[in-house]
Formats: C-alpha cells, sequence, structure tokens
C-alpha cells in the first residue's frame, strides 16, 4: 500500500528546531559509554538497530552500534552495516556539485536554461533565472515530490537513469510553482535535486550513480551503495515501519514490498552506508569548516554550508548560543538518520535506526541530547 510520510518529515523537522526533547529514563545520564548508551535508548523505544558516531576533525571520538538487522531474529548488526540514509543523500549531492564548480564545469549561478537552453519555449518563465545554487537551497519553486502518493503520480518516463531524471526535470519546469509558506522563502523538494543532478550529468556527461560513488565517496575510502542495503545483499539490515506512524509496532520491509525509490528521485535520497563510512564524509565537512582542504578547498566547505540565507547546500542551518550548526534528517519510510554538524565545537553527531516512526525519531534526538551533554561541553 502507497504512504505517505509527511507526518513523520513534520514531526522530525519540530524536533530538529527545538532538541530539547526530556530525557525519559534517569538512568541515561549516568552512562558514558556509548554502546551502553545506545543499547539503553535503542530499549527504551523498542528499535531493532541504532547506530551513532561522535567526530571531530582529527578524530571519531565513539563509534557503535547494537540491535538486530531485523526485528524478532537472532541477526545482530554489525558496525560495518549499511543503512539507508534518506535525504542525508542531498548533502552528499551537493558535495558533488561542489566538486564540479571547483572544476569549472559549472558555476553556483549557473541557469537551468543555461544547460539546457532548448527548453525555454517549454518551460514556465518562473524558472527561467533559477540557477544551481537556488536548486540545492530549495530556492527554486519546485514542487516537492516528498510523498509515495506524489511519485505514483508521475508520468512513465523512459530510457536509463540520467535519461528519465532529464525528462523529469524538464516535465518539471512546465508545472506550476509550489507555494512558499514560510518566512525563510523556500520550498523543500526532492525534485529541485533531481533538476540539479541533470544539470550536474549535462555538464559532466556522467551519471549521478558513477559520479557519487566514483568521485565523491571513493577518494574519501568510503563503500557505498545505491538503493536500500538489502538490495544488494540479503544479509543487510532490514527497515522497519509501522503502520501508524504514531503506533509502536515495527514490522520488517524491503523496497520490494514496501516504498521503492524511483531513479528520478535518487539524488534527493537513495544512498546506503555503514555509520563508519559516513563518519568520513561528515568529518571531511568538519575539516573544511574548520578551515582545512581536503578532497574540496576550505572556501567551498565555506560556502556550501554559509553561502546563502536561511537554507545551505544539503543542510538544514541554525545558529543558536554563538554556535554554527549544520544538520539534516533523512527516511524514506523504514529507516531514520541525522546528523549534526557543531562548528565552533568542532563536533558532529551521527545517529542512524533502521526504522521510521515517532518513536525512531524520540530515539534519535534522545541519544543526540545525551551526546550533546557528555561531548559538547568538554
Amino acid at each position: 500500500m502507497i504512504r505517505v510520510f509527511r507526518f513523520l518529515f513534520l514531526f522530525s523537522f519540530l524536533l530538529a528546531c527545538n532538541p530539547s526533547t526530556k530525557l525519559q529514563d534517569k538512568d541515561i545520564r549516568d552512562l558514558e559509554d556509548l554502546d551502553l548508551l545506545l543499547q539503553k535508548v535503542r530499549l527504551q523505544y523498542n528499535m531493532p538497530a541504532m547506530a551513532a558516531a561522535v567526530i571531530s576533525k582529527n578524530e571519531i571520538k565513539a563509534i557503535g552500534v547494537t540491535g538486530l538487522r531485523r526485528i524478532y531474529s537472532k541477526d545482530k548488526v554489525k558496525l560495518e552495516d549499511r543503512f539507508h540514509l534518506g535525504s542525508t543523500t542531498k548533502a552528499i549531492t551537493a558535495h558533488w556539485a561542489a566538486s564540479l564548480v571547483e572544476s569549472e564545469f559549472i558555476t553556483w549561478e549557473t541557469k537551468i536554461l543555461d544547460v539546457f537552453p532548448y527548453w525555454k519555449d517549454d518551460a514556465l518563465k518562473t524558472y527561467h533565472n533559477i540557477t544551481l545554487s537556488d536548486l540545492l537551497c530549495h530556492k527554486g519553486r519546485i514542487q516537492p515530490f516528498t510523498s509515495a502518493v506524489d511519485l505514483a503520480s508521475l508520468p512513465n518516463f523512459p530510457g536509463n537513469a540520467m535519461e528519465k531524471r532529464r525528462l523529469f526535470a524538464k516535465w518539471l519546469l512546465q508545472q506550476n510553482p509550489a507555494k512558499v509558506g514560510n518566512q525563510a522563502g523556500y520550498v523543500y523538494s526532492n525534485a529541485g535535486y533531481s533538476i540539479a543532478s541533470a544539470m550536474l550529468e549535462k555538464v559532466s556527461e556522467t551519471t549521478w550513480e558513477e559520479a557519487i560513488l566514483s568521485e565523491v565517496l571513493l577518494p574519501l575510502g568510503i563503500d557505498a551503495v545505491i538503493g536500500w542495503p538489502t538490495d544488494s545483499d540479503p544479509n543487510q539490515p532490514y527497515g522497519h515501519h509501522s503502520s501508524n506512524p504514531l503506533d509502536s509496532n515495527l514490522r520488517a520491509v524491503t523496497a520490494r514490498n514496501m516504498f521503492q525509490m524511483k531513479d528520478i528521485i535518487a539524488p534527493s535520497g537513495d544512498l546506503s552506508m555503514s555509520i563508519g563510512d559516513y563518519a568520513k564524509f561528515v568529518q571531511a565537512h568538519l575539516q573544511g569548516l574548520q578551515g582545512e582542504d581536503n578532497v574540496l578547498k576550505a572556501n567551498t566547505y565555506d560556502y556550501v554550508h554559509y553561502g546563502r540565507e536561511n537554507y545551505a547546500m544539503g543542510w538544514t542551518r541554525l545558529f543558536r548560543n554563538g554556535v554554527h550548526t549544520s544538520t539534516h534528517n533523512g527516511s524514506a519510510g523504514t529507516f531514520y538518520s541525522h546528523t549534526s554538524i557543531l562548528k565552533e565545537k568542532d563536533l558532529a553527531i551521527i545517529i542512524f535506526v533502521n526504522a521510521s516512526n515517532i518513536y525512531a525519531a524520540k530515539a534519535v534526538y534522545t541519544l543526540k541530547k545525551r551526546l550533546l551533554e557528555i561531548y559538547a561541553e568538554e
């Protein structure tokens, strides 16, 4: 059955803006060992498995995983197991864009119609001046396509993955713009990342899939897969889903019997990797924000995170108590991921769960709060 996950996304967003979720078990405050803390929170919220990492620019301060690959089984999750990132993938797609900007294949201010000039007659005028930077910051007023229902309503675009994305991008520019419903002036859009990726694919002559795995992640020593963990290996963690987001009863699901990400929307949320591998990506960004060059230049990282108002490229940007925080949640309905990078604290926190409901969100923010209490005050 096709389901809509807007409720969970909204709940996650509200928690991100107000991460003061109260700990329900005072004993958690006395736990300093990450494995024990993970186990405590996992059991508190009835999650199958959880993984977490605490990172500085120079070291992985703590990393751990606990639980089961599949609920009610005896198959324990391992540190090298992959979790689905969901919309956390957007930061990786934006990283690819940054690398192409550095290599002068494209600029942040390149317009969609600069790359696809033959679309001008069909595209609504609203979109004529939309740039790569606008799309990555959700400033393009592109329709969101954040639910399975939205995706199911689309035409059938023929061809390979890159050809489908290009046809989807052209089609999107013929649709009415989304209404901006917030003062920040952005509309969160998965489809905007499809258009951005179509632009990047055109100028680089490389598919998103090939570029992400070979040109973005491989130089960082990261082993990842496109799609769900069980797509490539049935022994990887299953995702878990509740029939109602408020229901605590979970069932194990795979992409084949739940929610298959479509090729056209993959750049916004269809990567899987281990907590250790994702930590390498986040650490590279933390180093860049600390002024260090690595696979990208420090000033490029600075622009990705702070170059535009209100929303960064692949990240939500917050500023509280003198601390710049780049954060994002990800979920396509059966996994849940969270990342926070605290620039002035030289600290990043990553949390993965192989489930997605309101209790998964609560588990993530309970754990995050405790980890901040332990590590942010060092």
